[in-house]
This record gives structure tokens, sequence and C-alpha cells, in this order.
């Protein structure tokens, strides 16, 4: 299967969680500043946290490449199973 480039997975992953406020939320801030910066670089560790909010629509290796470079990384054990 290929796979269709995604222009910015996070920003992506963002707008598909209801912006930056709801992103904010769920994250526990306060502000959405910080969210505002993931788009253009995303901490290592909300990387996970991230995807897991996706319901791993978007995968570890989606949003972060570099530190998850086979895309079965960092998924849970059971997603990894499904083809």
């Amino acid at each position: 299967m290929a796979q269709i480039p995604i222009s910015n997975p996070v920003s992506e992953a963002i707008d598909h969680l209801g912006g930056d406020k709801a992103v904010a939320k769920r994250a526990g801030l306060k502000t959405t500043w910080a969210v505002t910066k993931w788009r253009t670089k995303l901490p290592a560790e909300r990387t996970i946290w991230l995807a897991k909010e996706t319901g791993f629509i978007y995968t570890p290796h989606i949003l972060n490449p570099v530190i998850y470079p086979n895309p079965k990384d960092g998924l849970p054990t059971k997603k990894k199973t499904r083809s």
C-alpha cells in the first residue's frame, strides 16, 4: 500500500483533535502557546501522547520519523499485529 505524503503531520494531528485550544486542554496545559510551537517542532516526549490521542491514526513514525524510524515503532502491541 502506497503512503500518501502528509505536508505537516503534526499540524494535521492537532487539527484532527480540534485545534490548539482543544489539544492544550487535553494535555492539561494552561495556554495554547506550547501546542502552537509543536506545529513546527514536536517534543519527543509528546510524540506517543499525540499519537495515542488520535487513536494512532497519526503514528509515532508519521509524527516523528527521526525518533521512530520504523513504521511500527511506538505502536501498542495490538496495533503492530494488524496489517
